[in-house]
């Protein structure tokens, strides 16, 4: 006998105007459908509205999942998000769904600033070139600086930087 089971995940971002942001999270599976849509404001980054919907078999703790989803509001993303949001969705009686959910959305949001620059720099050919912008990049960004092996005080990255 075989046992199928399907499962779907999808995080969008749209821009709504230049001060905010959409952000819409669904889970699908053949047991469960979760929907989360935050708008965050920039620059800021804090989220201002919080919805979510549940259908089809809920786990006992995201039963009241529209209701608890309203605790993030006020919340910015940024440092400390992982462990506020645990700590106001998860737990023995949290919904560790929708703090996937918030966790994951952040996540997009931050890609959805860090991404052109990705792509700008993965379209440079020239090493010079991509050296220069990486710095440059550290330069306007200094919290970035050892944060990652790449942004070490010894790596070839931060030779000449004074950060």
């Amino acid at each position: 006998m075989t046992i199928k089971f399907f499962r779907n995940k999808v995080v969008e971002v749209e821009p709504l105007s230049p001060t905010e942001l959409f952000v819409s999270w669904r889970l699908t599976d053949d047991l469960l459908k979760l929907d989360v849509q935050l708008k965050v404001q920039i620059p800021e980054m804090e989220i201002i509205e919080a919805d979510a919907s549940v259908g089809r078999f809920p786990p006992k703790g995201c039963v009241n999942a529209a209701e608890k989803i309203k605790m993030v509001e006020g919340i910015s993303v940024g440092s400390g998000l992982r462990k506020i949001v645990k700590g106001v969705l998860g737990g023995e009686d949290g919904c560790s769904l929708l703090v996937d959910a918030v966790l994951e959305s952040a996540n997009a949001v931050i890609l959805h600033f860090t991404r052109p620059g990705i792509q700008i720099l993965e379209s440079l050919t020239d090493s010079e070139q991509k050296l220069a912008a990486l710095q440059g990049m550290l330069k306007s960004n200094p919290r970035l600086v050892r944060s990652c092996i790449s942004f070490q005080d010894d790596s070839p990255i931060m030779q000449g930087l004074e950060l």
